[in-house]
């Protein structure tokens, strides 16, 4: 039987990636994170075009995890693949030295750009080689997305990520995944959780509202109607900041807690 604590996944981007952004010495690396927090499952995310393939030497580093699911297209700031399928064979590839490896995403896919150039007939080809190799598909969704004709696109997919962009948003969290939950269709739901405000604001979140966050997140989590919740990020996990204590605290309280 799964534990809450086995549900609990890692946005993970290397280690010091948001220091010029938050103005914060961070030096957590995803597997660091792993060790503090005992979430050993982790998201592998290119930011700023910081991990390019091949994946190798990265799948090798990152095998100490237990689950890895990896950026097929990284970030709104990495630039996008050459290759019609993105970074998709490159992931595949990294199979042959790590075996923790069990699915990949679109980070930041729903703009323009994006959606022009891998349209829903190329993303069921992404699809398509992911799941021949055993490897879901994962999107990310922002709360000012969910009101987007996104059907033919969401249908590419095995699964969403839900992240709600500034913290003062998260008071209209239950309104947000109500909707979620039609756009989804049934499919697996992640639902992604800021250790930082990244957002104009630029600063901690409110200690209140992360709470009031992660305690509904993990009810749902409990009473099985989404898969997971993510924290963005290891990046910032060394941070002095009241966001990693509560999630330290959260973990301690509940992370043993059976999900029959």
């Amino acid at each position: 039987m799964a534990k809450l604590i086995d549900k609990l996944w890692n946005w993970g981007h290397l280690e010091g990636s948001h220091n010029e952004y938050t103005k914060m010495n961070c030096n957590m690396t995803p597997e660091g994170f792993a060790e503090e927090y005992g979430i050993k499952n982790s998201f592998i995310i290119s930011y700023g075009g910081n991990i390019q393939p091949p994946f190798d030497e990265f799948a090798k580093r990152f095998s100490v995890l237990n689950e890895v699911k990896w950026s097929v297209l990284g970030d709104a700031s990495t630039p996008l693949p050459e290759a019609e399928l993105g970074n998709t064979q490159d992931v595949i590839d990294a199979l042959a030295v790590s075996g923790n490896i069990t699915g990949g995403i679109v980070d930041d896919f729903f703009s323009p750009e994006r959606m022009e150039r891998f349209t829903p007939e190329v993303l069921m080809k992404m699809k398509k080689a992911l799941n021949a190799k055993g490897l879901d598909f994962w999107c990310v969704l922002y709360n000012f997305q969910l009101d987007m004709d996104l059907d033919k696109y969401i249908d590419c997919f095995d699964g969403i990520t839900f992240w709600i962009w500034e913290c003062d948003n998260i008071v209209n969290m239950e309104s947000y995944i109500e909707k979620l939950f039609d756009i989804a269709k049934g499919k697996p739901i992640m639902l992604g959780m800021y250790l930082w405000d990244y957002s104009k604001k630029k600063g901690p979140m409110d200690s209140a509202l992360f709470e009031e966050q992660l305690s509904y997140y993990f009810h749902l989590l409990l009473s099985k109607n989404i898969e997971g919740v993510i924290y963005c990020s290891s990046t910032i996990g060394d941070a002095d900041l009241e966001t990693n204590r509560i999630l330290k605290k959260y973990i301690n309280l509940y992370g043993d807690a059976q999900i029959d």
